[in-house]
This record gives C-alpha cells, sequence and structure tokens, in this order.
C-alpha cells in the first residue's frame, strides 16, 4: 500500500588497501554500456561483451526534477505491494535453493595461476542479485562475460594479497590490469564464500564503514546494466559499473513494500529515489503495528546509485505489518507504505 499525502549522487570517498574485513568501506563509482533485461525472475545473458566507458560519475537521471510522479491509487501488476505471500516466498525460495547447488571456486596451479569458476556460480549470483531486485520490484539485470572475467581477476587479486581495495596498488602480489579495473568497477568483500553469502553482504551493507550505503544502491539501482561476478576462496566482485538498462521506478524501499522474507531482512532500511527529490531535511517515521518506533534517518551521500536515506531498525517481528512515512521531499511532498515481513523458510 502506497499513499502520496502531498502533491506536488556522485563523488566517493577515496579507497585505501584495506585489511581482510567482511566488505570493502564502499561501492564504486559509475560508467556507462545500456543493457537491460526485464521479464521473470531467472539468469539472463546480455548481447553486448564490452566493458568500455570511463568513470564519470552519475549522471542526472531522465526523470529527475519536479514532482513526485507515482500512482497512488491502484499499484501496477508485479509493483511489490500487490503480491501475495505465496508468490514471494516461492520466487525467493526457488532462487536460494537454484543458487545452492552451484559449483566452488579452483584454484590455479601456482601462486600468481588463474583459478577458475564454474559458470553455475557467476549464474548463482546474477540470480540472487535479480531475487533482491524482484523483491524491491526492479527489472532483472543480465550477465556481461567480460565483466565476469575482469570480476575473476579482481577476486584473485583480493585473495593473493588478502586485503581489499577498489585502487590495488601495482606493488600488490600477482598484480594485473585486468584485476585493477574490475576492482575499481565492483562491489567487493572477503565475505565472498558464496554467491548466496556475497549478495546477502553487500545488501545488508551493515559493515559499510564510510556510510554510503554504496553497495546496496549498486544492486539495487533501477537503472543497473550487465553485471559481472566473480569469487576466488573468500573473495568476491561483482561488476556493477557496465552501463546503464532501461529501468525506472519513482523510489526503491529496502526492505520492499508488502510482503518481505525475513530471511533476507536487514536492520539498516532505506528509501532511494532520483525523482521525487530527497532534500536535507527529509526524514522516515516508522509504526509497528499501529505503534511509534523510534529511528532517526540519515542522508546516505550521493554518488552510488540514486539519493539515499536509511535508518537502523530495532529488533524485526515477522508477522508484523511495519507504516513506513517518507517526509519533506521535494515541494513538502511525503509518502507511506507498509513493509509486512514473512517467515519463508521450510
Amino acid at each position: 500500500m502506497i499513499a502520496l499525502f502531498a502533491m506536488s549522487s556522485c563523488a566517493p570517498m577515496e579507497s585505501m588497501p584495506m585489511p581482510d574485513a567482511a566488505i570493502d568501506a564502499r561501492g564504486p563509482t559509475d560508467s556507462g554500456v545500456t543493457v537491460d533485461s526485464s521479464g521473470a525472475l531467472d539468469v539472463v545473458t546480455a548481447t553486448d561483451t564490452g566493458v568500455g566507458g570511463s568513470d564519470t560519475g552519475v549522471s542526472p537521471r531522465p526523470d529527475a526534477g519536479g514532482g513526485p510522479r507515482i500512482d497512488t491509487t491502484t499499484p501496477a501488476p508485479g509493483d511489490p505491494a500487490t503480491r501475495t505471500q505465496a508468490d514471494v516466498c516461492a520466487t525467493w525460495n526457488s532462487a536460494v535453493m537454484r543458487a545452492q547447488m552451484a559449483g566452488g571456486f579452483v584454484a590455479g596451479s601456482g601462486m600468481c595461476a588463474p583459478g577458475a569458476l564454474p559458470q553455475s556460480a557467476v549464474d548463482a549470483a546474477v540470480l540472487m542479485t535479480n531475487a533482491y531486485r524482484y523483491l524491491a520490484g526492479l527489472t532483472n539485470v543480465a550477465e556481461n562475460a567480460d565483466q565476469s572475467r575482469a570480476s575473476q581477476a579482481c577476486a584473485e587479486l583480493m585473495e593473493a594479497n588478502g586485503m581489499l581495495s577498489h585502487s590495488p596498488p601495482m606493488s600488490w602480489t600477482c598484480f594485473n590490469a585486468l584485476g585493477a579495473m574490475g576492482a575499481a568497477r565492483s562491489n567487493i568483500t572477503s565475505g565472498g564464500s558464496s554467491p548466496i553469502a556475497s549478495l546477502a553482504g553487500w545488501v545488508d551493507d551493515s559493515r559499510d564503514i564510510s556510510n554510503t550505503l554504496g553497495h546496496r544502491r549498486w544492486i539495487l539501482f533501477p537503472q543497473l546494466g550487465a553485471i559481472g561476478y566473480g569469487q576466488a576462496r573468500r573473495y568476491a566482485c561483482q561488476y556493477v559499473l557496465g552501463g546503464r538498462g532501461s529501468g525506472r521506478k519513482s523510489f526503491v524501499a529496502w526492505p520492499n513494500e508488502g510482503v518481505t522474507p525475513m530471511e533476507s531482512m536487514t536492520r539498516i532500511w532505506s528509501f532511494s529515489s532520483a525523482s521525487m527529490g530527497l532534500t536535507a531535511t527529509t526524514t522516515a517515521t516508522v509504526e509497528q503495528n499501529g505503534m511509534p518506533v523510534s529511528v532517526m534517518a540519515m542522508r546516505r551521500a550521493d554518488g552510488y546509485g540514486d539519493p539515499t536515506i536509511s535508518w537502523n531498525m530495532p529488533a524485526i517481528v515477522a508477522g508484523a505489518t511495519y507504516r513506513v512515512r517518507i517526509t519533506n521531499l521535494t515541494g513538502g511532498a511525503s509518502l507511506m507504505y507498509e513493509v509486512r515481513p514473512v517467515r519463508c523458510g521450510g
């Protein structure tokens, strides 16, 4: 349920090599090919294989500016607010079960010899990315094979050095240009023991020490284009700056409005929008089953997907209804939506 009450980004912090950690300090910056796939949740393959495009920062969206554009009367088919628990749980559980069948990384024969990640693991990462995007009401993304090769080189470079960096220096053991390029354009983590673990950590983003929430924002960016994935034991890289897709959504709520699995739940909740005009005073209030929940929203730095605010939630209860109201958007607009966590596990 969404109700409108009133009518009416992109310079990242410098990256330094980091010691072994669960997740890196921030997400990468932006660039450009246009590839998109929509429809049923699945693994799909992009036809564009290029990785070109310079790091130019996120440019203004075509729908930026003006008042909010959102249909508040009848949600469109496929809108998260219209889904049943059975549909949501079936889709989520199917994606997880299929991803659990993925093969693992096989190390190379020498210190810097390239290893091998089976295509099933890459497919699992794309599948889990699309599972999270499905929950948020976003279009599917596809794999780009060249970007996966860069991501794999990135992951093996991080593994060889036991640390994370978006800007690995040439002095690193086993340094190579492909891995360095992948690092600059990827979400990176040392919690990547599997595609399921990698995606869960990036969407959770609770170890986001730079306060950008950048990993989640790229994964749930409506215009995310083709992606790549690489993994080497614990380290993983997800190429997210391969260009723009054609997806559009007035706002992205995480967790999503409507039914959402407890298995995907995070303690950090967020609201992103390119077109509704987040301001310095935009805030969020939350009620659990009609009772106020004490939260304090903060504006995250621009430059990572769409403008975003977030807030930390206390204990979250399956079966409860959380009513979220976002206020002080452009022109004094506000909106409300409901989040209904459910347990989907067997």
